[in-house]
């Protein structure tokens, strides 16, 4: 009795130890070479509850929690004059080409872009909204060398473009004729209101592509770093997927500690995800490759003597003290050295 009790306040201590660096630690752990690795955690040899001596990757792995949506939205802004008479609908896709919005009864189409439409377009200039128009029109099949220049093919594209949509030819592009988004959007929210002139932003719109957001403490941005691979899992929506951090932004604050805002993108496959989850984030952390490692709750104190050891259970059933060197803890397990070998049965508390 008063071995398993060591051993458990041993086995307390180390815990604490790991979780006290974040909350969520977790381990994967690869496969030994030798089947026996592969044994039962649990197991019972004789009146002795056990754990196997595994062999491969010990790795420490943070959760963090995070939330299944469409990303930040951003504001479409009303620049041109006129009356508001056609809005869409909150959770509406927006292709290119298609209407945004409408002015006088007269569709503001979106076109792709990062530019914003700062002026009116049209023959003789030159710069990115240019080229942004250029992409747009050879995309939609008016054929045109892509640049950055409104020369005269461009405008011929244009008047086509406005012919073909039974708008008033005039070879110019307004901001009453188009306005630049940043691919397909959803619409998030609509600010504008039918019947009023546009101020300020008329709608708030998102990527149409699910991503996982997470807000994490500025002493863990460093494990979701932009480019860092990581792995979801959404609840209800089954097994883990692949994932990368592709935006990671410090949040305003001005009273609570600082945090970050993290965008996660991840490849869902064919599966159904639902309308809103949460969602669980794991990140990799320090990795120690090849080592052996069993349950921390496996260590013994060696009292006076110092260190620790385990209880390797002998083929008759009976065991053995082994001194062992405890090293990397990850996931409720600890690396240990000494005279052990994988596929060994170690005492665990029952």
């Amino acid at each position: 009795m008063r071995r398993i009790t060591t051993r458990t306040m041993v086995a307390s201590a180390c815990l604490v130890a790991v979780l006290g660096v974040g909350i969520g630690t977790w381990a994967v752990l690869g496969t030994s070479s030798d089947s026996s690795a592969s044994a039962s955690t649990d197991e019972r040899h004789g009146k002795h509850a056990t754990a196997s001596v595994m062999q491969g990757d010990l790795t420490d792995t943070r959760t963090f929690a995070g939330t299944l949506g469409y990303g930040a939205a951003t504001g479409v802004p009303g620049t041109a004059p006129g009356t508001l008479t056609w809005l869409p609908k909150p959770g509406d896709v927006i292709e290119r080409d298609q209407p945004l919005y409408a002015l006088d009864e007269r569709p503001v189409r979106a076109m792709y872009g990062t530019t914003p439409l700062w002026r009116d377009l049209h023959r003789g200039l030159r710069g990115a909204d240019v080229q942004q128009l250029n992409e747009n029109l050879a995309a939609l099949g008016y054929g045109l060398s892509v640049d950055d220049t409104f020369g005269r093919r461009t405008a011929a594209a244009v008047e086509r473009w406005q012919r073909d949509r039974a708008l008033t030819v005039t070879g110019t592009i307004t901001a009453g004729d188009v306005a630049f988004v940043n691919g397909p959007v959803r619409i998030a929210g609509v600010d504008g209101v039918l019947g009023q002139a546009p101020s300020g932003d008329v709608l708030s719109v998102t990527s149409t592509n699910r991503v996982v957001t997470a807000s994490v403490a500025q002493r863990d941005a460093e494990q979701l770093a932009v480019g860092i691979d990581v792995d979801v899992r959404v609840n209800g929506a089954g097994d883990q997927m692949p994932g990368r951090v592709v935006n990671a932004v410090p949040a305003a604050s001005e009273d609570g500690p600082a945090t970050v805002d993290v965008t996660i993108e991840f490849d869902a496959g064919d599966r159904t995800l639902p309308a809103a989850a949460a969602v669980q984030v794991e990140a990799r952390g320090r990795t120690e490759q090849g080592v052996l490692s069993v349950p921390v709750a496996a260590l013994v104190a060696r009292g006076t003597s110092g260190g620790y050891a385990l209880d390797v259970v002998r083929r008759d059933g009976t065991t053995k003290r082994v001194p062992v060197t405890a090293g990397f803890v990850a996931g409720g397990r600890v690396a240990v050295t000494g005279a052990i070998a994988a596929g060994a049965h170690v005492v665990v508390p029952s």
